[in-house]
């Protein structure tokens, strides 16, 4: 299934809470530890964003990329220090030699190194999803009505990640308009 099929089915969502299941889906990543402001992770973004360009040159492809993250808390008490895996879904039909090939001449052209990204197929399986419209900052509102949802549904979070598929540019958008898909991994009571 073409990430652009994927898409129509998994990147929508509503301003309330509800289930989908999401299949396994093929992954360019790059982990890390902090926050959305730091250095690290900005860097992290604009080479995936780069290297999926590189290979939707290389391949023909059309698929426009939308940044995601899983955002884990090392320490549950207060949801601080964050450790993160950044990641664009991959285009339709990369291989591992095409994908290497790649990453390498990035390499070369940026003059930085690559070899922290990786690929690999996430499958989130079973989650309460949100449509969160707002600053980052506001999350924890969203969070809370997804939490509720869980109480009501008789479900339970798996783990202390969530994912963030991030449908706008945080620098091209007005922050009060920013378009954040929230998902939570959850299974039956």
């Amino acid at each position: 299934m073409g990430v652009e099929t994927l898409r129509k089915s998994l990147y929508k969502a509503k301003e309330t809470p509800s289930l989908c299941t999401v299949p396994s889906v093929p992954y360019f990543i790059i982990d890390g530890e902090g926050n959305s402001n730091e250095e690290e992770y900005s860097l992290a973004t604009e080479l995936l964003f780069s290297l999926h360009d590189l290979l939707c040159e290389r391949t023909g492809a059309m698929e426009p990329p939308l940044l995601e993250c899983v955002w884990t808390a090392r320490e549950v008490e207060n949801r601080e220090p964050w450790s993160w895996s950044a990641m664009i879904a991959e285009p339709e039909d990369i291989t591992d030699s095409l994908f290497t090939e790649v990453r390498d001449e990035l390499a070369f052209k940026e003059g930085i190194p690559t070899l922290d990204i990786y690929r690999s197929s996430i499958e989130d399986g079973l989650c309460v999803t949100l449509l969160h419209t707002g600053p980052f900052s506001f999350e924890g509102k969203s969070f809370q009505m997804m939490e509720t949802y869980c109480k009501e549904h008789h479900l339970v979070r798996l783990g202390r990640s969530h994912r963030e598929i991030y449908l706008d540019h945080p620098k091209r958008k007005s922050k009060d308009d920013l378009k954040t898909i929230l998902r939570l991994p959850v299974q039956q009571l």
